[in-house]
């Protein structure tokens, strides 16, 4: 096991690296490379096994726009998407994003800050149409642009 300064010491020359080689230009590369050491950070992963990507569905023209990050578990090679909808700001969770019970869009359907949030939503039974409480679901769930235009859970957007 590598030790704390290591760890940093990694995360820090990721970051660095990312600013020069992005194909997004240095700010939205740092917003990358930001993005997937937190997620890695927060679920335990290492640098590799975290991919990003911009949002187009997404997309906007102000600081910060929104990332994609996925999460590849290194057991199974599961694969599980996030969203990083203002990743200027490292204090907000991260979307969960899966399939709307009813449109099939790639729509939020937890907050994730850390592992036990993400235990907490897998060990709920996937949603479905007849059982949705959109009390349970973050506050971008009804907004989100995933959502098909003919869903009834996606506000007209």
């Amino acid at each position: 096991m590598t030790s704390l300064a290591e760890r940093a010491h990694v995360a820090a020359a990721f970051i660095r690296h990312n600013n020069v080689i992005s194909l997004h230009g240095p700010y939205r590369g740092e917003e990358h490379a930001r993005t997937a050491v937190r997620l890695a950070a927060a679920l335990g992963l290492d640098l590799d096994q975290i991919t990003t990507t911009p949002d187009w569905l997404r997309r906007r023209t102000t600081p910060g726009e929104p990332v994609m990050a996925t999460a590849i578990c290194p057991d199974t090679g599961e694969n599980y998407t996030f969203l990083a909808r203002s990743p200027i700001h490292d204090d907000e969770p991260f979307e969960l994003l899966g399939p709307c019970p009813e449109c099939r869009g790639t729509v939020p359907l937890a907050e994730i800050r850390h592992l036990a949030d993400l235990g907490s939503h897998l060990a709920r039974p996937p949603l479905t149409a007849e059982e949705i409480r959109i009390d349970t679901l973050p506050d971008t769930f009804a907004r989100d642009e995933g959502h098909t235009c003919t869903c009834t859970y996606g506000e007209a957007l």
